[in-house]
């Protein structure tokens, strides 16, 4: 039996490899839809008296982008992730809210139930798939958290995925704090 080589085999094996992307990057039914919140996070527990620290962290995120490469206006379609990691090696951090806002600031959607608990070095994803463009090229979240005083702010960061032809897009953001959103 002869073995096959060459650019057959070759495109044999691209054309393989790229199928397994694309299914690979399919959303399954089973997955959530919107993040692994509920698999990483726990309900928090009631709040004490003790002394706390926390705040509001503005992430700014983009459903779609413009081009701009002809004179008519071309957009591309945007998947964000938004990660919440707490910094801290030994506390846990209770996030109260992830909202979601679109870019004329109406209120989209909430991303938590309750107030959450995220374990010491832990990490959670909030996801806008990239069919949602409900929230326009303007869009963003801002996060509710708090902890035990001396706990550090978590770090927040968006990235977003794209495609246009045979270009890949991907960039990210960083969340900021923000105090007169904290009253939202």
């Amino acid at each position: 039996m002869r073995r096959q080589s060459g650019s057959r085999g070759a495109g044999l094996v691209i054309a393989s490899m790229a199928g397994a992307m694309l299914l690979g990057s399919c959303r399954q039914s089973g997955e959530p839809a919107h993040s692994t919140a509920a698999e990483r996070l726990r309900p928090a527990a009631a709040t004490t008296a003790a002394s706390t620290t926390g705040g509001t962290i503005y992430v700014p995120v983009y459903s779609a982008i413009s081009l701009g490469t002809t004179n008519r206006a071309h957009s591309v379609d945007l998947a964000a992730t938004v990660s919440v990691r707490n910094v801290s090696a030994s506390h846990p951090i209770t996030l109260d809210s992830v909202r979601y806002y679109d870019s004329v600031g109406k209120h989209v959607r909430d991303y938590l139930d309750r107030s959450s608990t995220l374990p010491a070095l832990g990490s959670v994803e909030f996801v806008v798939q990239r069919a949602d463009t409900a929230g326009g090229p303007g869009a963003n979240f801002l996060i509710r958290w708090h902890a035990d005083d001396g706990v550090d702010e978590p770090l927040v960061e968006a990235i977003m995925l794209g495609q246009s032809g045979n270009a890949g897009i991907s960039f990210s953001s960083r969340g900021r704090p923000v105090t007169a959103a904290a009253n939202r």
